[in-house]
Protein backbone atom coordinates (compact mmCIF):
# COMPACT_ATOMS: atom_id res chain seq x y z
CA UNK A 1 0.00 0.00 0.00
CA UNK A 2 2.19 2.78 -1.36
CA UNK A 3 -0.16 5.66 -0.55
CA UNK A 4 -0.08 4.80 3.13
CA UNK A 5 3.49 5.98 3.62
CA UNK A 6 2.59 9.39 2.19
CA UNK A 7 -0.43 9.62 4.49
CA UNK A 8 1.84 9.11 7.50
CA UNK A 9 3.95 11.99 6.23
CA UNK A 10 0.80 14.14 5.74
CA UNK A 11 -0.19 13.47 9.34
CA UNK A 12 3.32 14.20 10.62
CA UNK A 13 3.50 17.48 8.72
CA UNK A 14 -0.02 18.41 9.83
CA UNK A 15 0.97 18.00 13.49
CA UNK A 16 4.01 20.19 12.87
CA UNK A 17 1.88 22.99 11.43
CA UNK A 18 3.31 22.76 7.93
CA UNK A 19 1.01 24.04 5.18
CA UNK A 20 -0.45 21.68 2.61
CA UNK A 21 1.51 23.41 -0.16
CA UNK A 22 4.79 23.08 1.72
CA UNK A 23 4.06 19.44 2.59
CA UNK A 24 3.39 18.59 -1.06
CA UNK A 25 6.58 20.40 -2.11
CA UNK A 26 8.69 18.56 0.47
CA UNK A 27 7.34 15.14 -0.51
CA UNK A 28 7.88 15.86 -4.20
CA UNK A 29 11.43 17.05 -3.51
CA UNK A 30 12.26 13.74 -1.82
CA UNK A 31 10.19 11.19 -3.77
CA UNK A 32 9.89 12.83 -7.17
CA UNK A 33 7.75 15.41 -8.91
CA UNK A 34 4.04 14.68 -8.97
CA UNK A 35 4.03 12.14 -6.15
CA UNK A 36 1.98 14.40 -3.88
CA UNK A 37 -0.63 16.78 -5.24
CA UNK A 38 -1.33 19.85 -3.18
CA UNK A 39 -5.08 19.31 -3.55
CA UNK A 40 -4.75 15.79 -2.12
CA UNK A 41 -2.74 17.04 0.83
CA UNK A 42 -5.35 19.77 1.41
CA UNK A 43 -8.10 17.12 1.54
CA UNK A 44 -6.16 15.11 4.10
CA UNK A 45 -5.41 18.20 6.18
CA UNK A 46 -9.11 19.10 6.13
CA UNK A 47 -9.90 15.59 7.30
CA UNK A 48 -7.37 15.89 10.13
CA UNK A 49 -8.80 19.27 11.17
CA UNK A 50 -12.22 17.63 11.51
CA UNK A 51 -10.70 15.16 13.97
CA UNK A 52 -10.55 12.16 11.64
CA UNK A 53 -7.05 10.70 11.73
CA UNK A 54 -7.96 7.35 10.17
CA UNK A 55 -5.51 6.92 7.29
CA UNK A 56 -7.47 4.15 5.57
CA UNK A 57 -9.57 4.81 2.47
CA UNK A 58 -13.25 5.34 3.08
CA UNK A 59 -15.62 2.91 1.38
CA UNK A 60 -16.63 4.01 -2.10
CA UNK A 61 -19.37 3.15 -4.48
CA UNK A 62 -23.04 2.70 -3.98
CA UNK A 63 -24.21 1.80 -0.51
CA UNK A 64 -25.94 -1.52 -0.04
CA UNK A 65 -29.63 -1.38 -0.76
CA UNK A 66 -31.69 -1.60 2.40
CA UNK A 67 -34.69 -3.20 0.74
CA UNK A 68 -35.46 -6.75 -0.24
CA UNK A 69 -37.67 -7.21 -3.28
CA UNK A 70 -39.95 -9.67 -1.46
CA UNK A 71 -40.45 -7.26 1.42
CA UNK A 72 -41.24 -4.41 -0.97
CA UNK A 73 -43.66 -6.64 -2.89
CA UNK A 74 -45.51 -7.51 0.33
CA UNK A 75 -45.78 -3.83 1.27
CA UNK A 76 -47.07 -2.85 -2.16
CA UNK A 77 -49.64 -5.64 -2.19
CA UNK A 78 -50.81 -4.75 1.32
CA UNK A 79 -51.34 -1.10 0.35
CA UNK A 80 -51.05 -0.44 -3.40
CA UNK A 81 -52.19 3.19 -3.05
CA UNK A 82 -49.08 4.44 -1.24
CA UNK A 83 -46.63 6.59 -3.15
CA UNK A 84 -43.05 5.75 -3.99
CA UNK A 85 -42.02 8.63 -1.72
CA UNK A 86 -43.82 7.03 1.21
CA UNK A 87 -42.19 3.68 0.52
CA UNK A 88 -38.78 5.32 0.12
CA UNK A 89 -39.15 7.10 3.46
CA UNK A 90 -40.14 3.83 5.13
CA UNK A 91 -37.02 2.07 3.87
CA UNK A 92 -34.70 5.07 4.19
CA UNK A 93 -33.81 5.04 0.48
CA UNK A 94 -34.41 7.29 -2.52
CA UNK A 95 -37.54 7.32 -4.68
CA UNK A 96 -35.39 6.24 -7.63
CA UNK A 97 -34.23 3.13 -5.75
CA UNK A 98 -37.84 2.22 -4.98
CA UNK A 99 -38.72 2.59 -8.66
CA UNK A 100 -35.83 0.33 -9.66
CA UNK A 101 -36.95 -2.36 -7.22
CA UNK A 102 -40.59 -2.03 -8.26
CA UNK A 103 -39.55 -2.64 -11.84
CA UNK A 104 -37.53 -5.69 -10.75
CA UNK A 105 -40.60 -7.25 -9.13
CA UNK A 106 -42.79 -6.47 -12.14
CA UNK A 107 -44.74 -3.59 -10.64
CA UNK A 108 -45.29 -0.75 -13.08
CA UNK A 109 -47.19 2.50 -12.85
CA UNK A 110 -50.58 2.20 -14.49
CA UNK A 111 -52.30 5.27 -15.86
CA UNK A 112 -56.05 5.34 -15.31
Amino acid sequence: MENMKYRYIYEYEFYHGTSAAETARRINDVYGAGVAKESTVRCWFQRFRSGNFDLQNQPRGRPETKVENEELKAIVEANPSQSTSEMAAGFGISDKTVLIHLKQIGKVKKLE
